[in-house]
């Protein structure tokens, strides 16, 4: 069945979206439901053909893809982040490297059969692990802030590096017997320099643009963008392959120098970073054949085994001897390897041009790189959340709370949750707030929730939430768009603003997080409740004593805050009431005698 193009775009476009959320809902990597719909739609099926659609369009705009999610990520990495982890990460992207290099050749030689020169090429073409696959797993497990910095890291580096070394066994394929080491260093100079040249030129480019405002807000993000496809197509075409090296040390310059509006501008690659790599594993994945999936039998899973099991935990044991990892850290570095959409990509371009040259049996090579990339994904990311929790090297489902304002109201709040083992952390611009939550106790820090000192500095291990709880509602709103990104927009809260002479207008002044407690539960009405004498209680449910026996005895005279079992924590928000069960412990506030509940509590 074939359909017309226009049709096949917006399946493609479609069946990427839906991926992405089923994924989300059952916290998996996404390339796995990815992979899936494009093997139904491709071979199985037999429903879409990319490169018939596209024709020669295909792989340029595969690799203008690759490029545009390798320069995201690279925007992410900063030295800071692995100045404490860069003997690792360098011996990661060298002896681990060359480890899986020369293993995974040998393996292609002696198990599936496969001539030197283009056992040598498989090797190089599952060197890559890369971020589409790392950077989803980060933020599913939350591993150690060493091992996430590590993963990040190596990811990002190791395509280009991946792809340049699979360039220079290709051309030696290609050359054949003519080839000499000579050529090939002269390749690889070429590659390294020139694209390394041209990504920091580049990156000095944008980033003098940024900071003397040269580019209009409305024209930044495209004109980046633009600037990036640029690079990659010069680079290019000047050395073969060099246009991944070009966009990461871009990318890496600019995280490095920081310029204005840097978030903004990684905030847009990331959206459109995971549209494209929605689309494009559904792409990829639908050019693979029937044919080309008969060609494995046992041996490619044995191999695939090795790579695993073998070479990946012999490259981390010697990258990472000397180093001050821990035992279960590095452990945890040799089961994870996913390879991604660098590894795909490289793969169908290389393997179709060698057929094409006299190579028939190159043709495995692409379902056999293809088997890894499953393989991996779904035993090694399927399986990282609890192999990251059985050697305790991740943070376990975050439950705890970043307070934004530690005034009165916040400190007692704070207080009652950490005296339930709730993990909590106040920031305040205020030092005398400050240092009176200290006094009591509590973890509180000085800054300001919107600078960049707050997202270097502050510990979110075991933080999964945010509370805006000061009387400045702007600055709520603000605390809530910030961090949407980090904890989720279901996870940031903000107070309630005053009410408005305009009914509801309140609710669209200066809403951006979820709206706490109550409509009338605003910070004067807190901060006046405790200081008439109010005070919040811990109230355990039992089968004698239910929730509804709680709320017939206390009315109007209590407002319901949170419940919390076994370190699970529900917070009342004004659209959603709280239900709790036998074994809940309720946190109130229990107003003075002589105020009432301003509205109950029906989050």
């Amino acid at each position: 069945m074939h359909l017309n193009p226009s049709l096949s775009i917006a399946g493609v476009l479609l069946a990427g979206v839906f991926c992405q959320w089923f994924a989300w809902r059952i916290k998996a990597p996404a390339i796995i439901p990815l992979l899936a719909a494009g093997f139904i739609a491709g071979p199985l099926l037999n429903i879409i053909h990319p490169r018939e659609a596209l024709g020669e369009l295909f792989f340029p705009l595969v690799s203008l893809s690759v490029a545009i999610i390798l320069f995201e990520g690279a925007l992410t990495l900063t030295w800071s982040d692995v100045r404490h982890v860069v003997g690792p990460v360098r011996g990661l992207l060298t002896v681990g490297a060359l480890a899986t290099w020369f293993g995974g050749a040998a393996g292609a030689h002696f198990i599936v059969g496969l001539p030197w020169n283009l056992a040598l090429l498989f090797g190089a073409l599952i060197i890559v692990t890369g971020p589409t696959v790392i950077a989803p797993l980060l933020r599913n497990v939350r591993p150690t802030a060493n091992i996430a910095s590590i993963l990040r890291w190596e990811g990002i580096i190791i395509d280009p590096i991946g792809a340049s070394i699979a360039v220079l066994v290709f051309d030696l394929v290609v050359a054949g017997a003519a080839a000499t080491w000579t050529d090939t260093l002269l390749t690889f100079a070429k590659i390294v320099l020139l694209g390394g040249g041209l990504g920091l030129a580049v990156g000095y480019f944008t980033y003098l643009a940024l900071r003397r405002y040269w580019i209009p807000d409305y024209l930044r993000d495209i004109a980046i963008l633009a600037l990036v496809i640029g690079v990659f197509a010069i680079a290019n075409t000047l050395a073969h392959e060099s246009g991944l090296t070009a966009v990461t040390v871009m990318g890496i310059f600019l995280a490095n120098a920081n310029p204005h509006k840097l978030h903004e501008l990684l905030y847009f690659k990331e959206k459109l970073s995971v549209l494209l790599i929605s689309t494009l594993f559904i792409l990829l994945a639908a050019t693979i054949t029937v044919a080309d999936m008969q060609l494995l039998d046992w041996r490619a899973f044995a191999l695939v085994g090795i790579v695993m099991f073998v070479l990946r935990p012999v490259g981390v044991l010697l990258s990472t001897m000397g180093s001050q990892l821990s035992r279960n850290e590095r452990l945890f570095l040799a089961w994870i390897a996913p390879r991604g959409i660098v590894a795909a990509s490289v793969t169908s371009v290389f393997v179709l041009t060698l057929v094409e040259l006299g190579y028939p049996e190159a043709r495995i090579i692409v379902p056999l790189v293809f088997l890894v990339i499953v393989a991996t994904v779904l035993v090694q990311g399927g399986t990282a959340k609890w192999v990251a929790r059985w050697l305790n090297v991740a943070e376990a489902d975050p439950q705890g709370f970043l307070i934004v304002g530690a005034n009165a109201f916040s400190c007692e709040l704070a207080a009652v949750l950490q005296r339930a083992g709730i993990v909590v952390r106040l920031i305040d611009v205020n030092y005398n707030n400050v240092a009176a939550a200290r006094l009591r106790g509590l973890d509180a820090m000085q800054g300001n929730i919107l600078s960049t000192f707050v997202e270097d500095d502050v510990d979110l291990t075991g933080v999964g939430r945010l509370l805006a709880l000061t009387n400045n509602e702007e600055a709520n709103a603000l605390a809530c768009k910030h961090f949407e990104d980090e904890f989720g927009s279901a996870n940031v809260y903000q107070l309630p603003p005053v009410l408005s002479a305009r009914p509801g207008e309140q609710f669209n002044r200066v809403r951006l997080g979820r709206l706490l407690f109550a409509r009338t539960a605003t910070f004067t009405m807190l901060q006046s409740a405790l200081e008439s004498g109010g005070q919040l209680k811990i109230t355990p449910l039992t089968e004698q004593f239910t929730w509804d026996n709680f709320r017939q005895k206390h009315g109007e005279q209590v407002l319901p805050l949170m419940a919390i079992r076994k370190h699970t924590v529900v917070v009342a928000t004004v659209n959603f009431p709280l239900t709790p069960q036998a074994g809940w412990n309720v946190v109130s506030l229990f107003l003075p005698p002589a105020k009432a509940a301003p509205e109950k509590a029906t989050s």
